[in-house]
């Protein structure tokens, strides 16, 4: 599989979505659902374009004019999936999150939630540990260099441990929530880590 994604890739993808008629999306959604189905019974590298797309009721024909391989269309949806996350992230001031921290998780795992049998599939067994490398990297980047004010470290290299714990904790986090019915709303999910994260993050 290729590297992890990048803060430029995700900035490309912002241009391209903007760009794809409702037909393509619909195309896109449908091998993107059965990748899904599929990588809750196996791994990623023992799924064939053939099974995808039978199960897709899509021609092989047209998984290539979109995707390369399987692992192309993996790391597409994760991209999107980063896209998300990004755009969620861009829509709050940094203001208004210095005054409530939990706004940004509550943001997060909105996403989370919508994209929640995604997610539960990149956290699980047969998830893939690139996409965890990249959220951690994207949201390191998005508070070091944007909300650095928002992090009480002096010593700037505590960063890479700082949110080593802080993607491990909210991934630990989802999986319970994911393993347990999803019984909190976004909301109340983002009040809890707020609460556990309240001696790092405040004013």
């Amino acid at each position: 599989m290729s590297s992890e994604i990048t803060t430029k890739q995700i900035d490309e993808q912002l241009k391209t979505n903007a760009n794809v008629d409702r037909r393509i999306r619909k195309t896109r959604s449908a091998l993107k659902s059965s990748l899904n189905v599929l990588l809750q019974k196996k791994n990623i590298k023992d799924i064939s374009v053939k099974e995808l797309t039978d199960l897709a009721d899509v021609n092989r024909g047209t998984f290539y004019l979109h995707y390369k391989d399987v692992f192309d269309l993996l790391e597409q949806s994760e991209l999107e999936l980063l896209n998300e996350l990004h755009h969620a992230i861009d829509e709050l001031d940094v203001n208004d999150v210095k005054k409530d921290p939990s706004l940004l998780f509550e943001h997060v795992y909105t996403v989370c939630s919508e994209n929640a049998d995604f997610i539960r599939i990149l956290l699980g067994r047969n998830g893939d540990i690139k996409f965890l490398n990249s959220l951690n990297t994207f949201v390191k980047e998005k508070c070091l260099h944007e909300w650095r004010p928002l992090i009480k470290l002096i010593n700037i290299d505590n960063f890479d441990a700082f949110f080593s714990f802080l993607i491990g904790g909210c991934c630990s986090l989802l999986q319970y929530w994911f393993s347990t019915g999803m019984k909190q709303s976004p909301r109340e999910l983002a009040d809890i880590t707020a609460e556990i994260l309240n001696r790092t993050i405040s004013d």
